[in-house]
């Protein structure tokens, strides 16, 4: 293993560590109404003035970082996977942010 490849894996392992309470924390407060984490009224509010939350925009960074590092080596992390995927529905028909979230904790058991 180089030390470029050691590096790597040294920050996946921080990035994930980080990510994984900080996603549950964001999920448990969506859960309970808080909107943000999926980013259902991003078009509404886009420079963040009325539905700022600092923490969740923290996740999907993370998220979006561990799938670019996992990726190079042909991997995923499933969290991150299903939280970018999440946030990616759109629609009519799709649940509000609360019910995303709740539908998220409940496949996390």
């Amino acid at each position: 293993m180089t030390g470029s490849s050691k590096a790597k894996q040294h920050r996946l392992a921080q990035l994930e560590a980080e990510f994984e309470p900080l996603l549950l924390s964001c999920l448990q407060q969506a859960a309970n109404g808080r909107y943000g984490l999926f980013g259902q009224n991003d078009h509404l509010d886009p420079e963040h003035q009325y539905w700022n939350w600092p923490e969740a925009e923290r996740a999907v960074e993370l998220a979006e970082e561990i799938r670019t590092l996992r990726s190079e080596v042909g991997e995923s992390n499933n969290l991150a996977e299903r939280l970018l995927f999440y946030r990616s529905l759109r629609g009519s028909n799709v649940p509000g942010e609360p019910k995303l979230a709740k539908e998220f904790l409940g496949e996390l058991g």
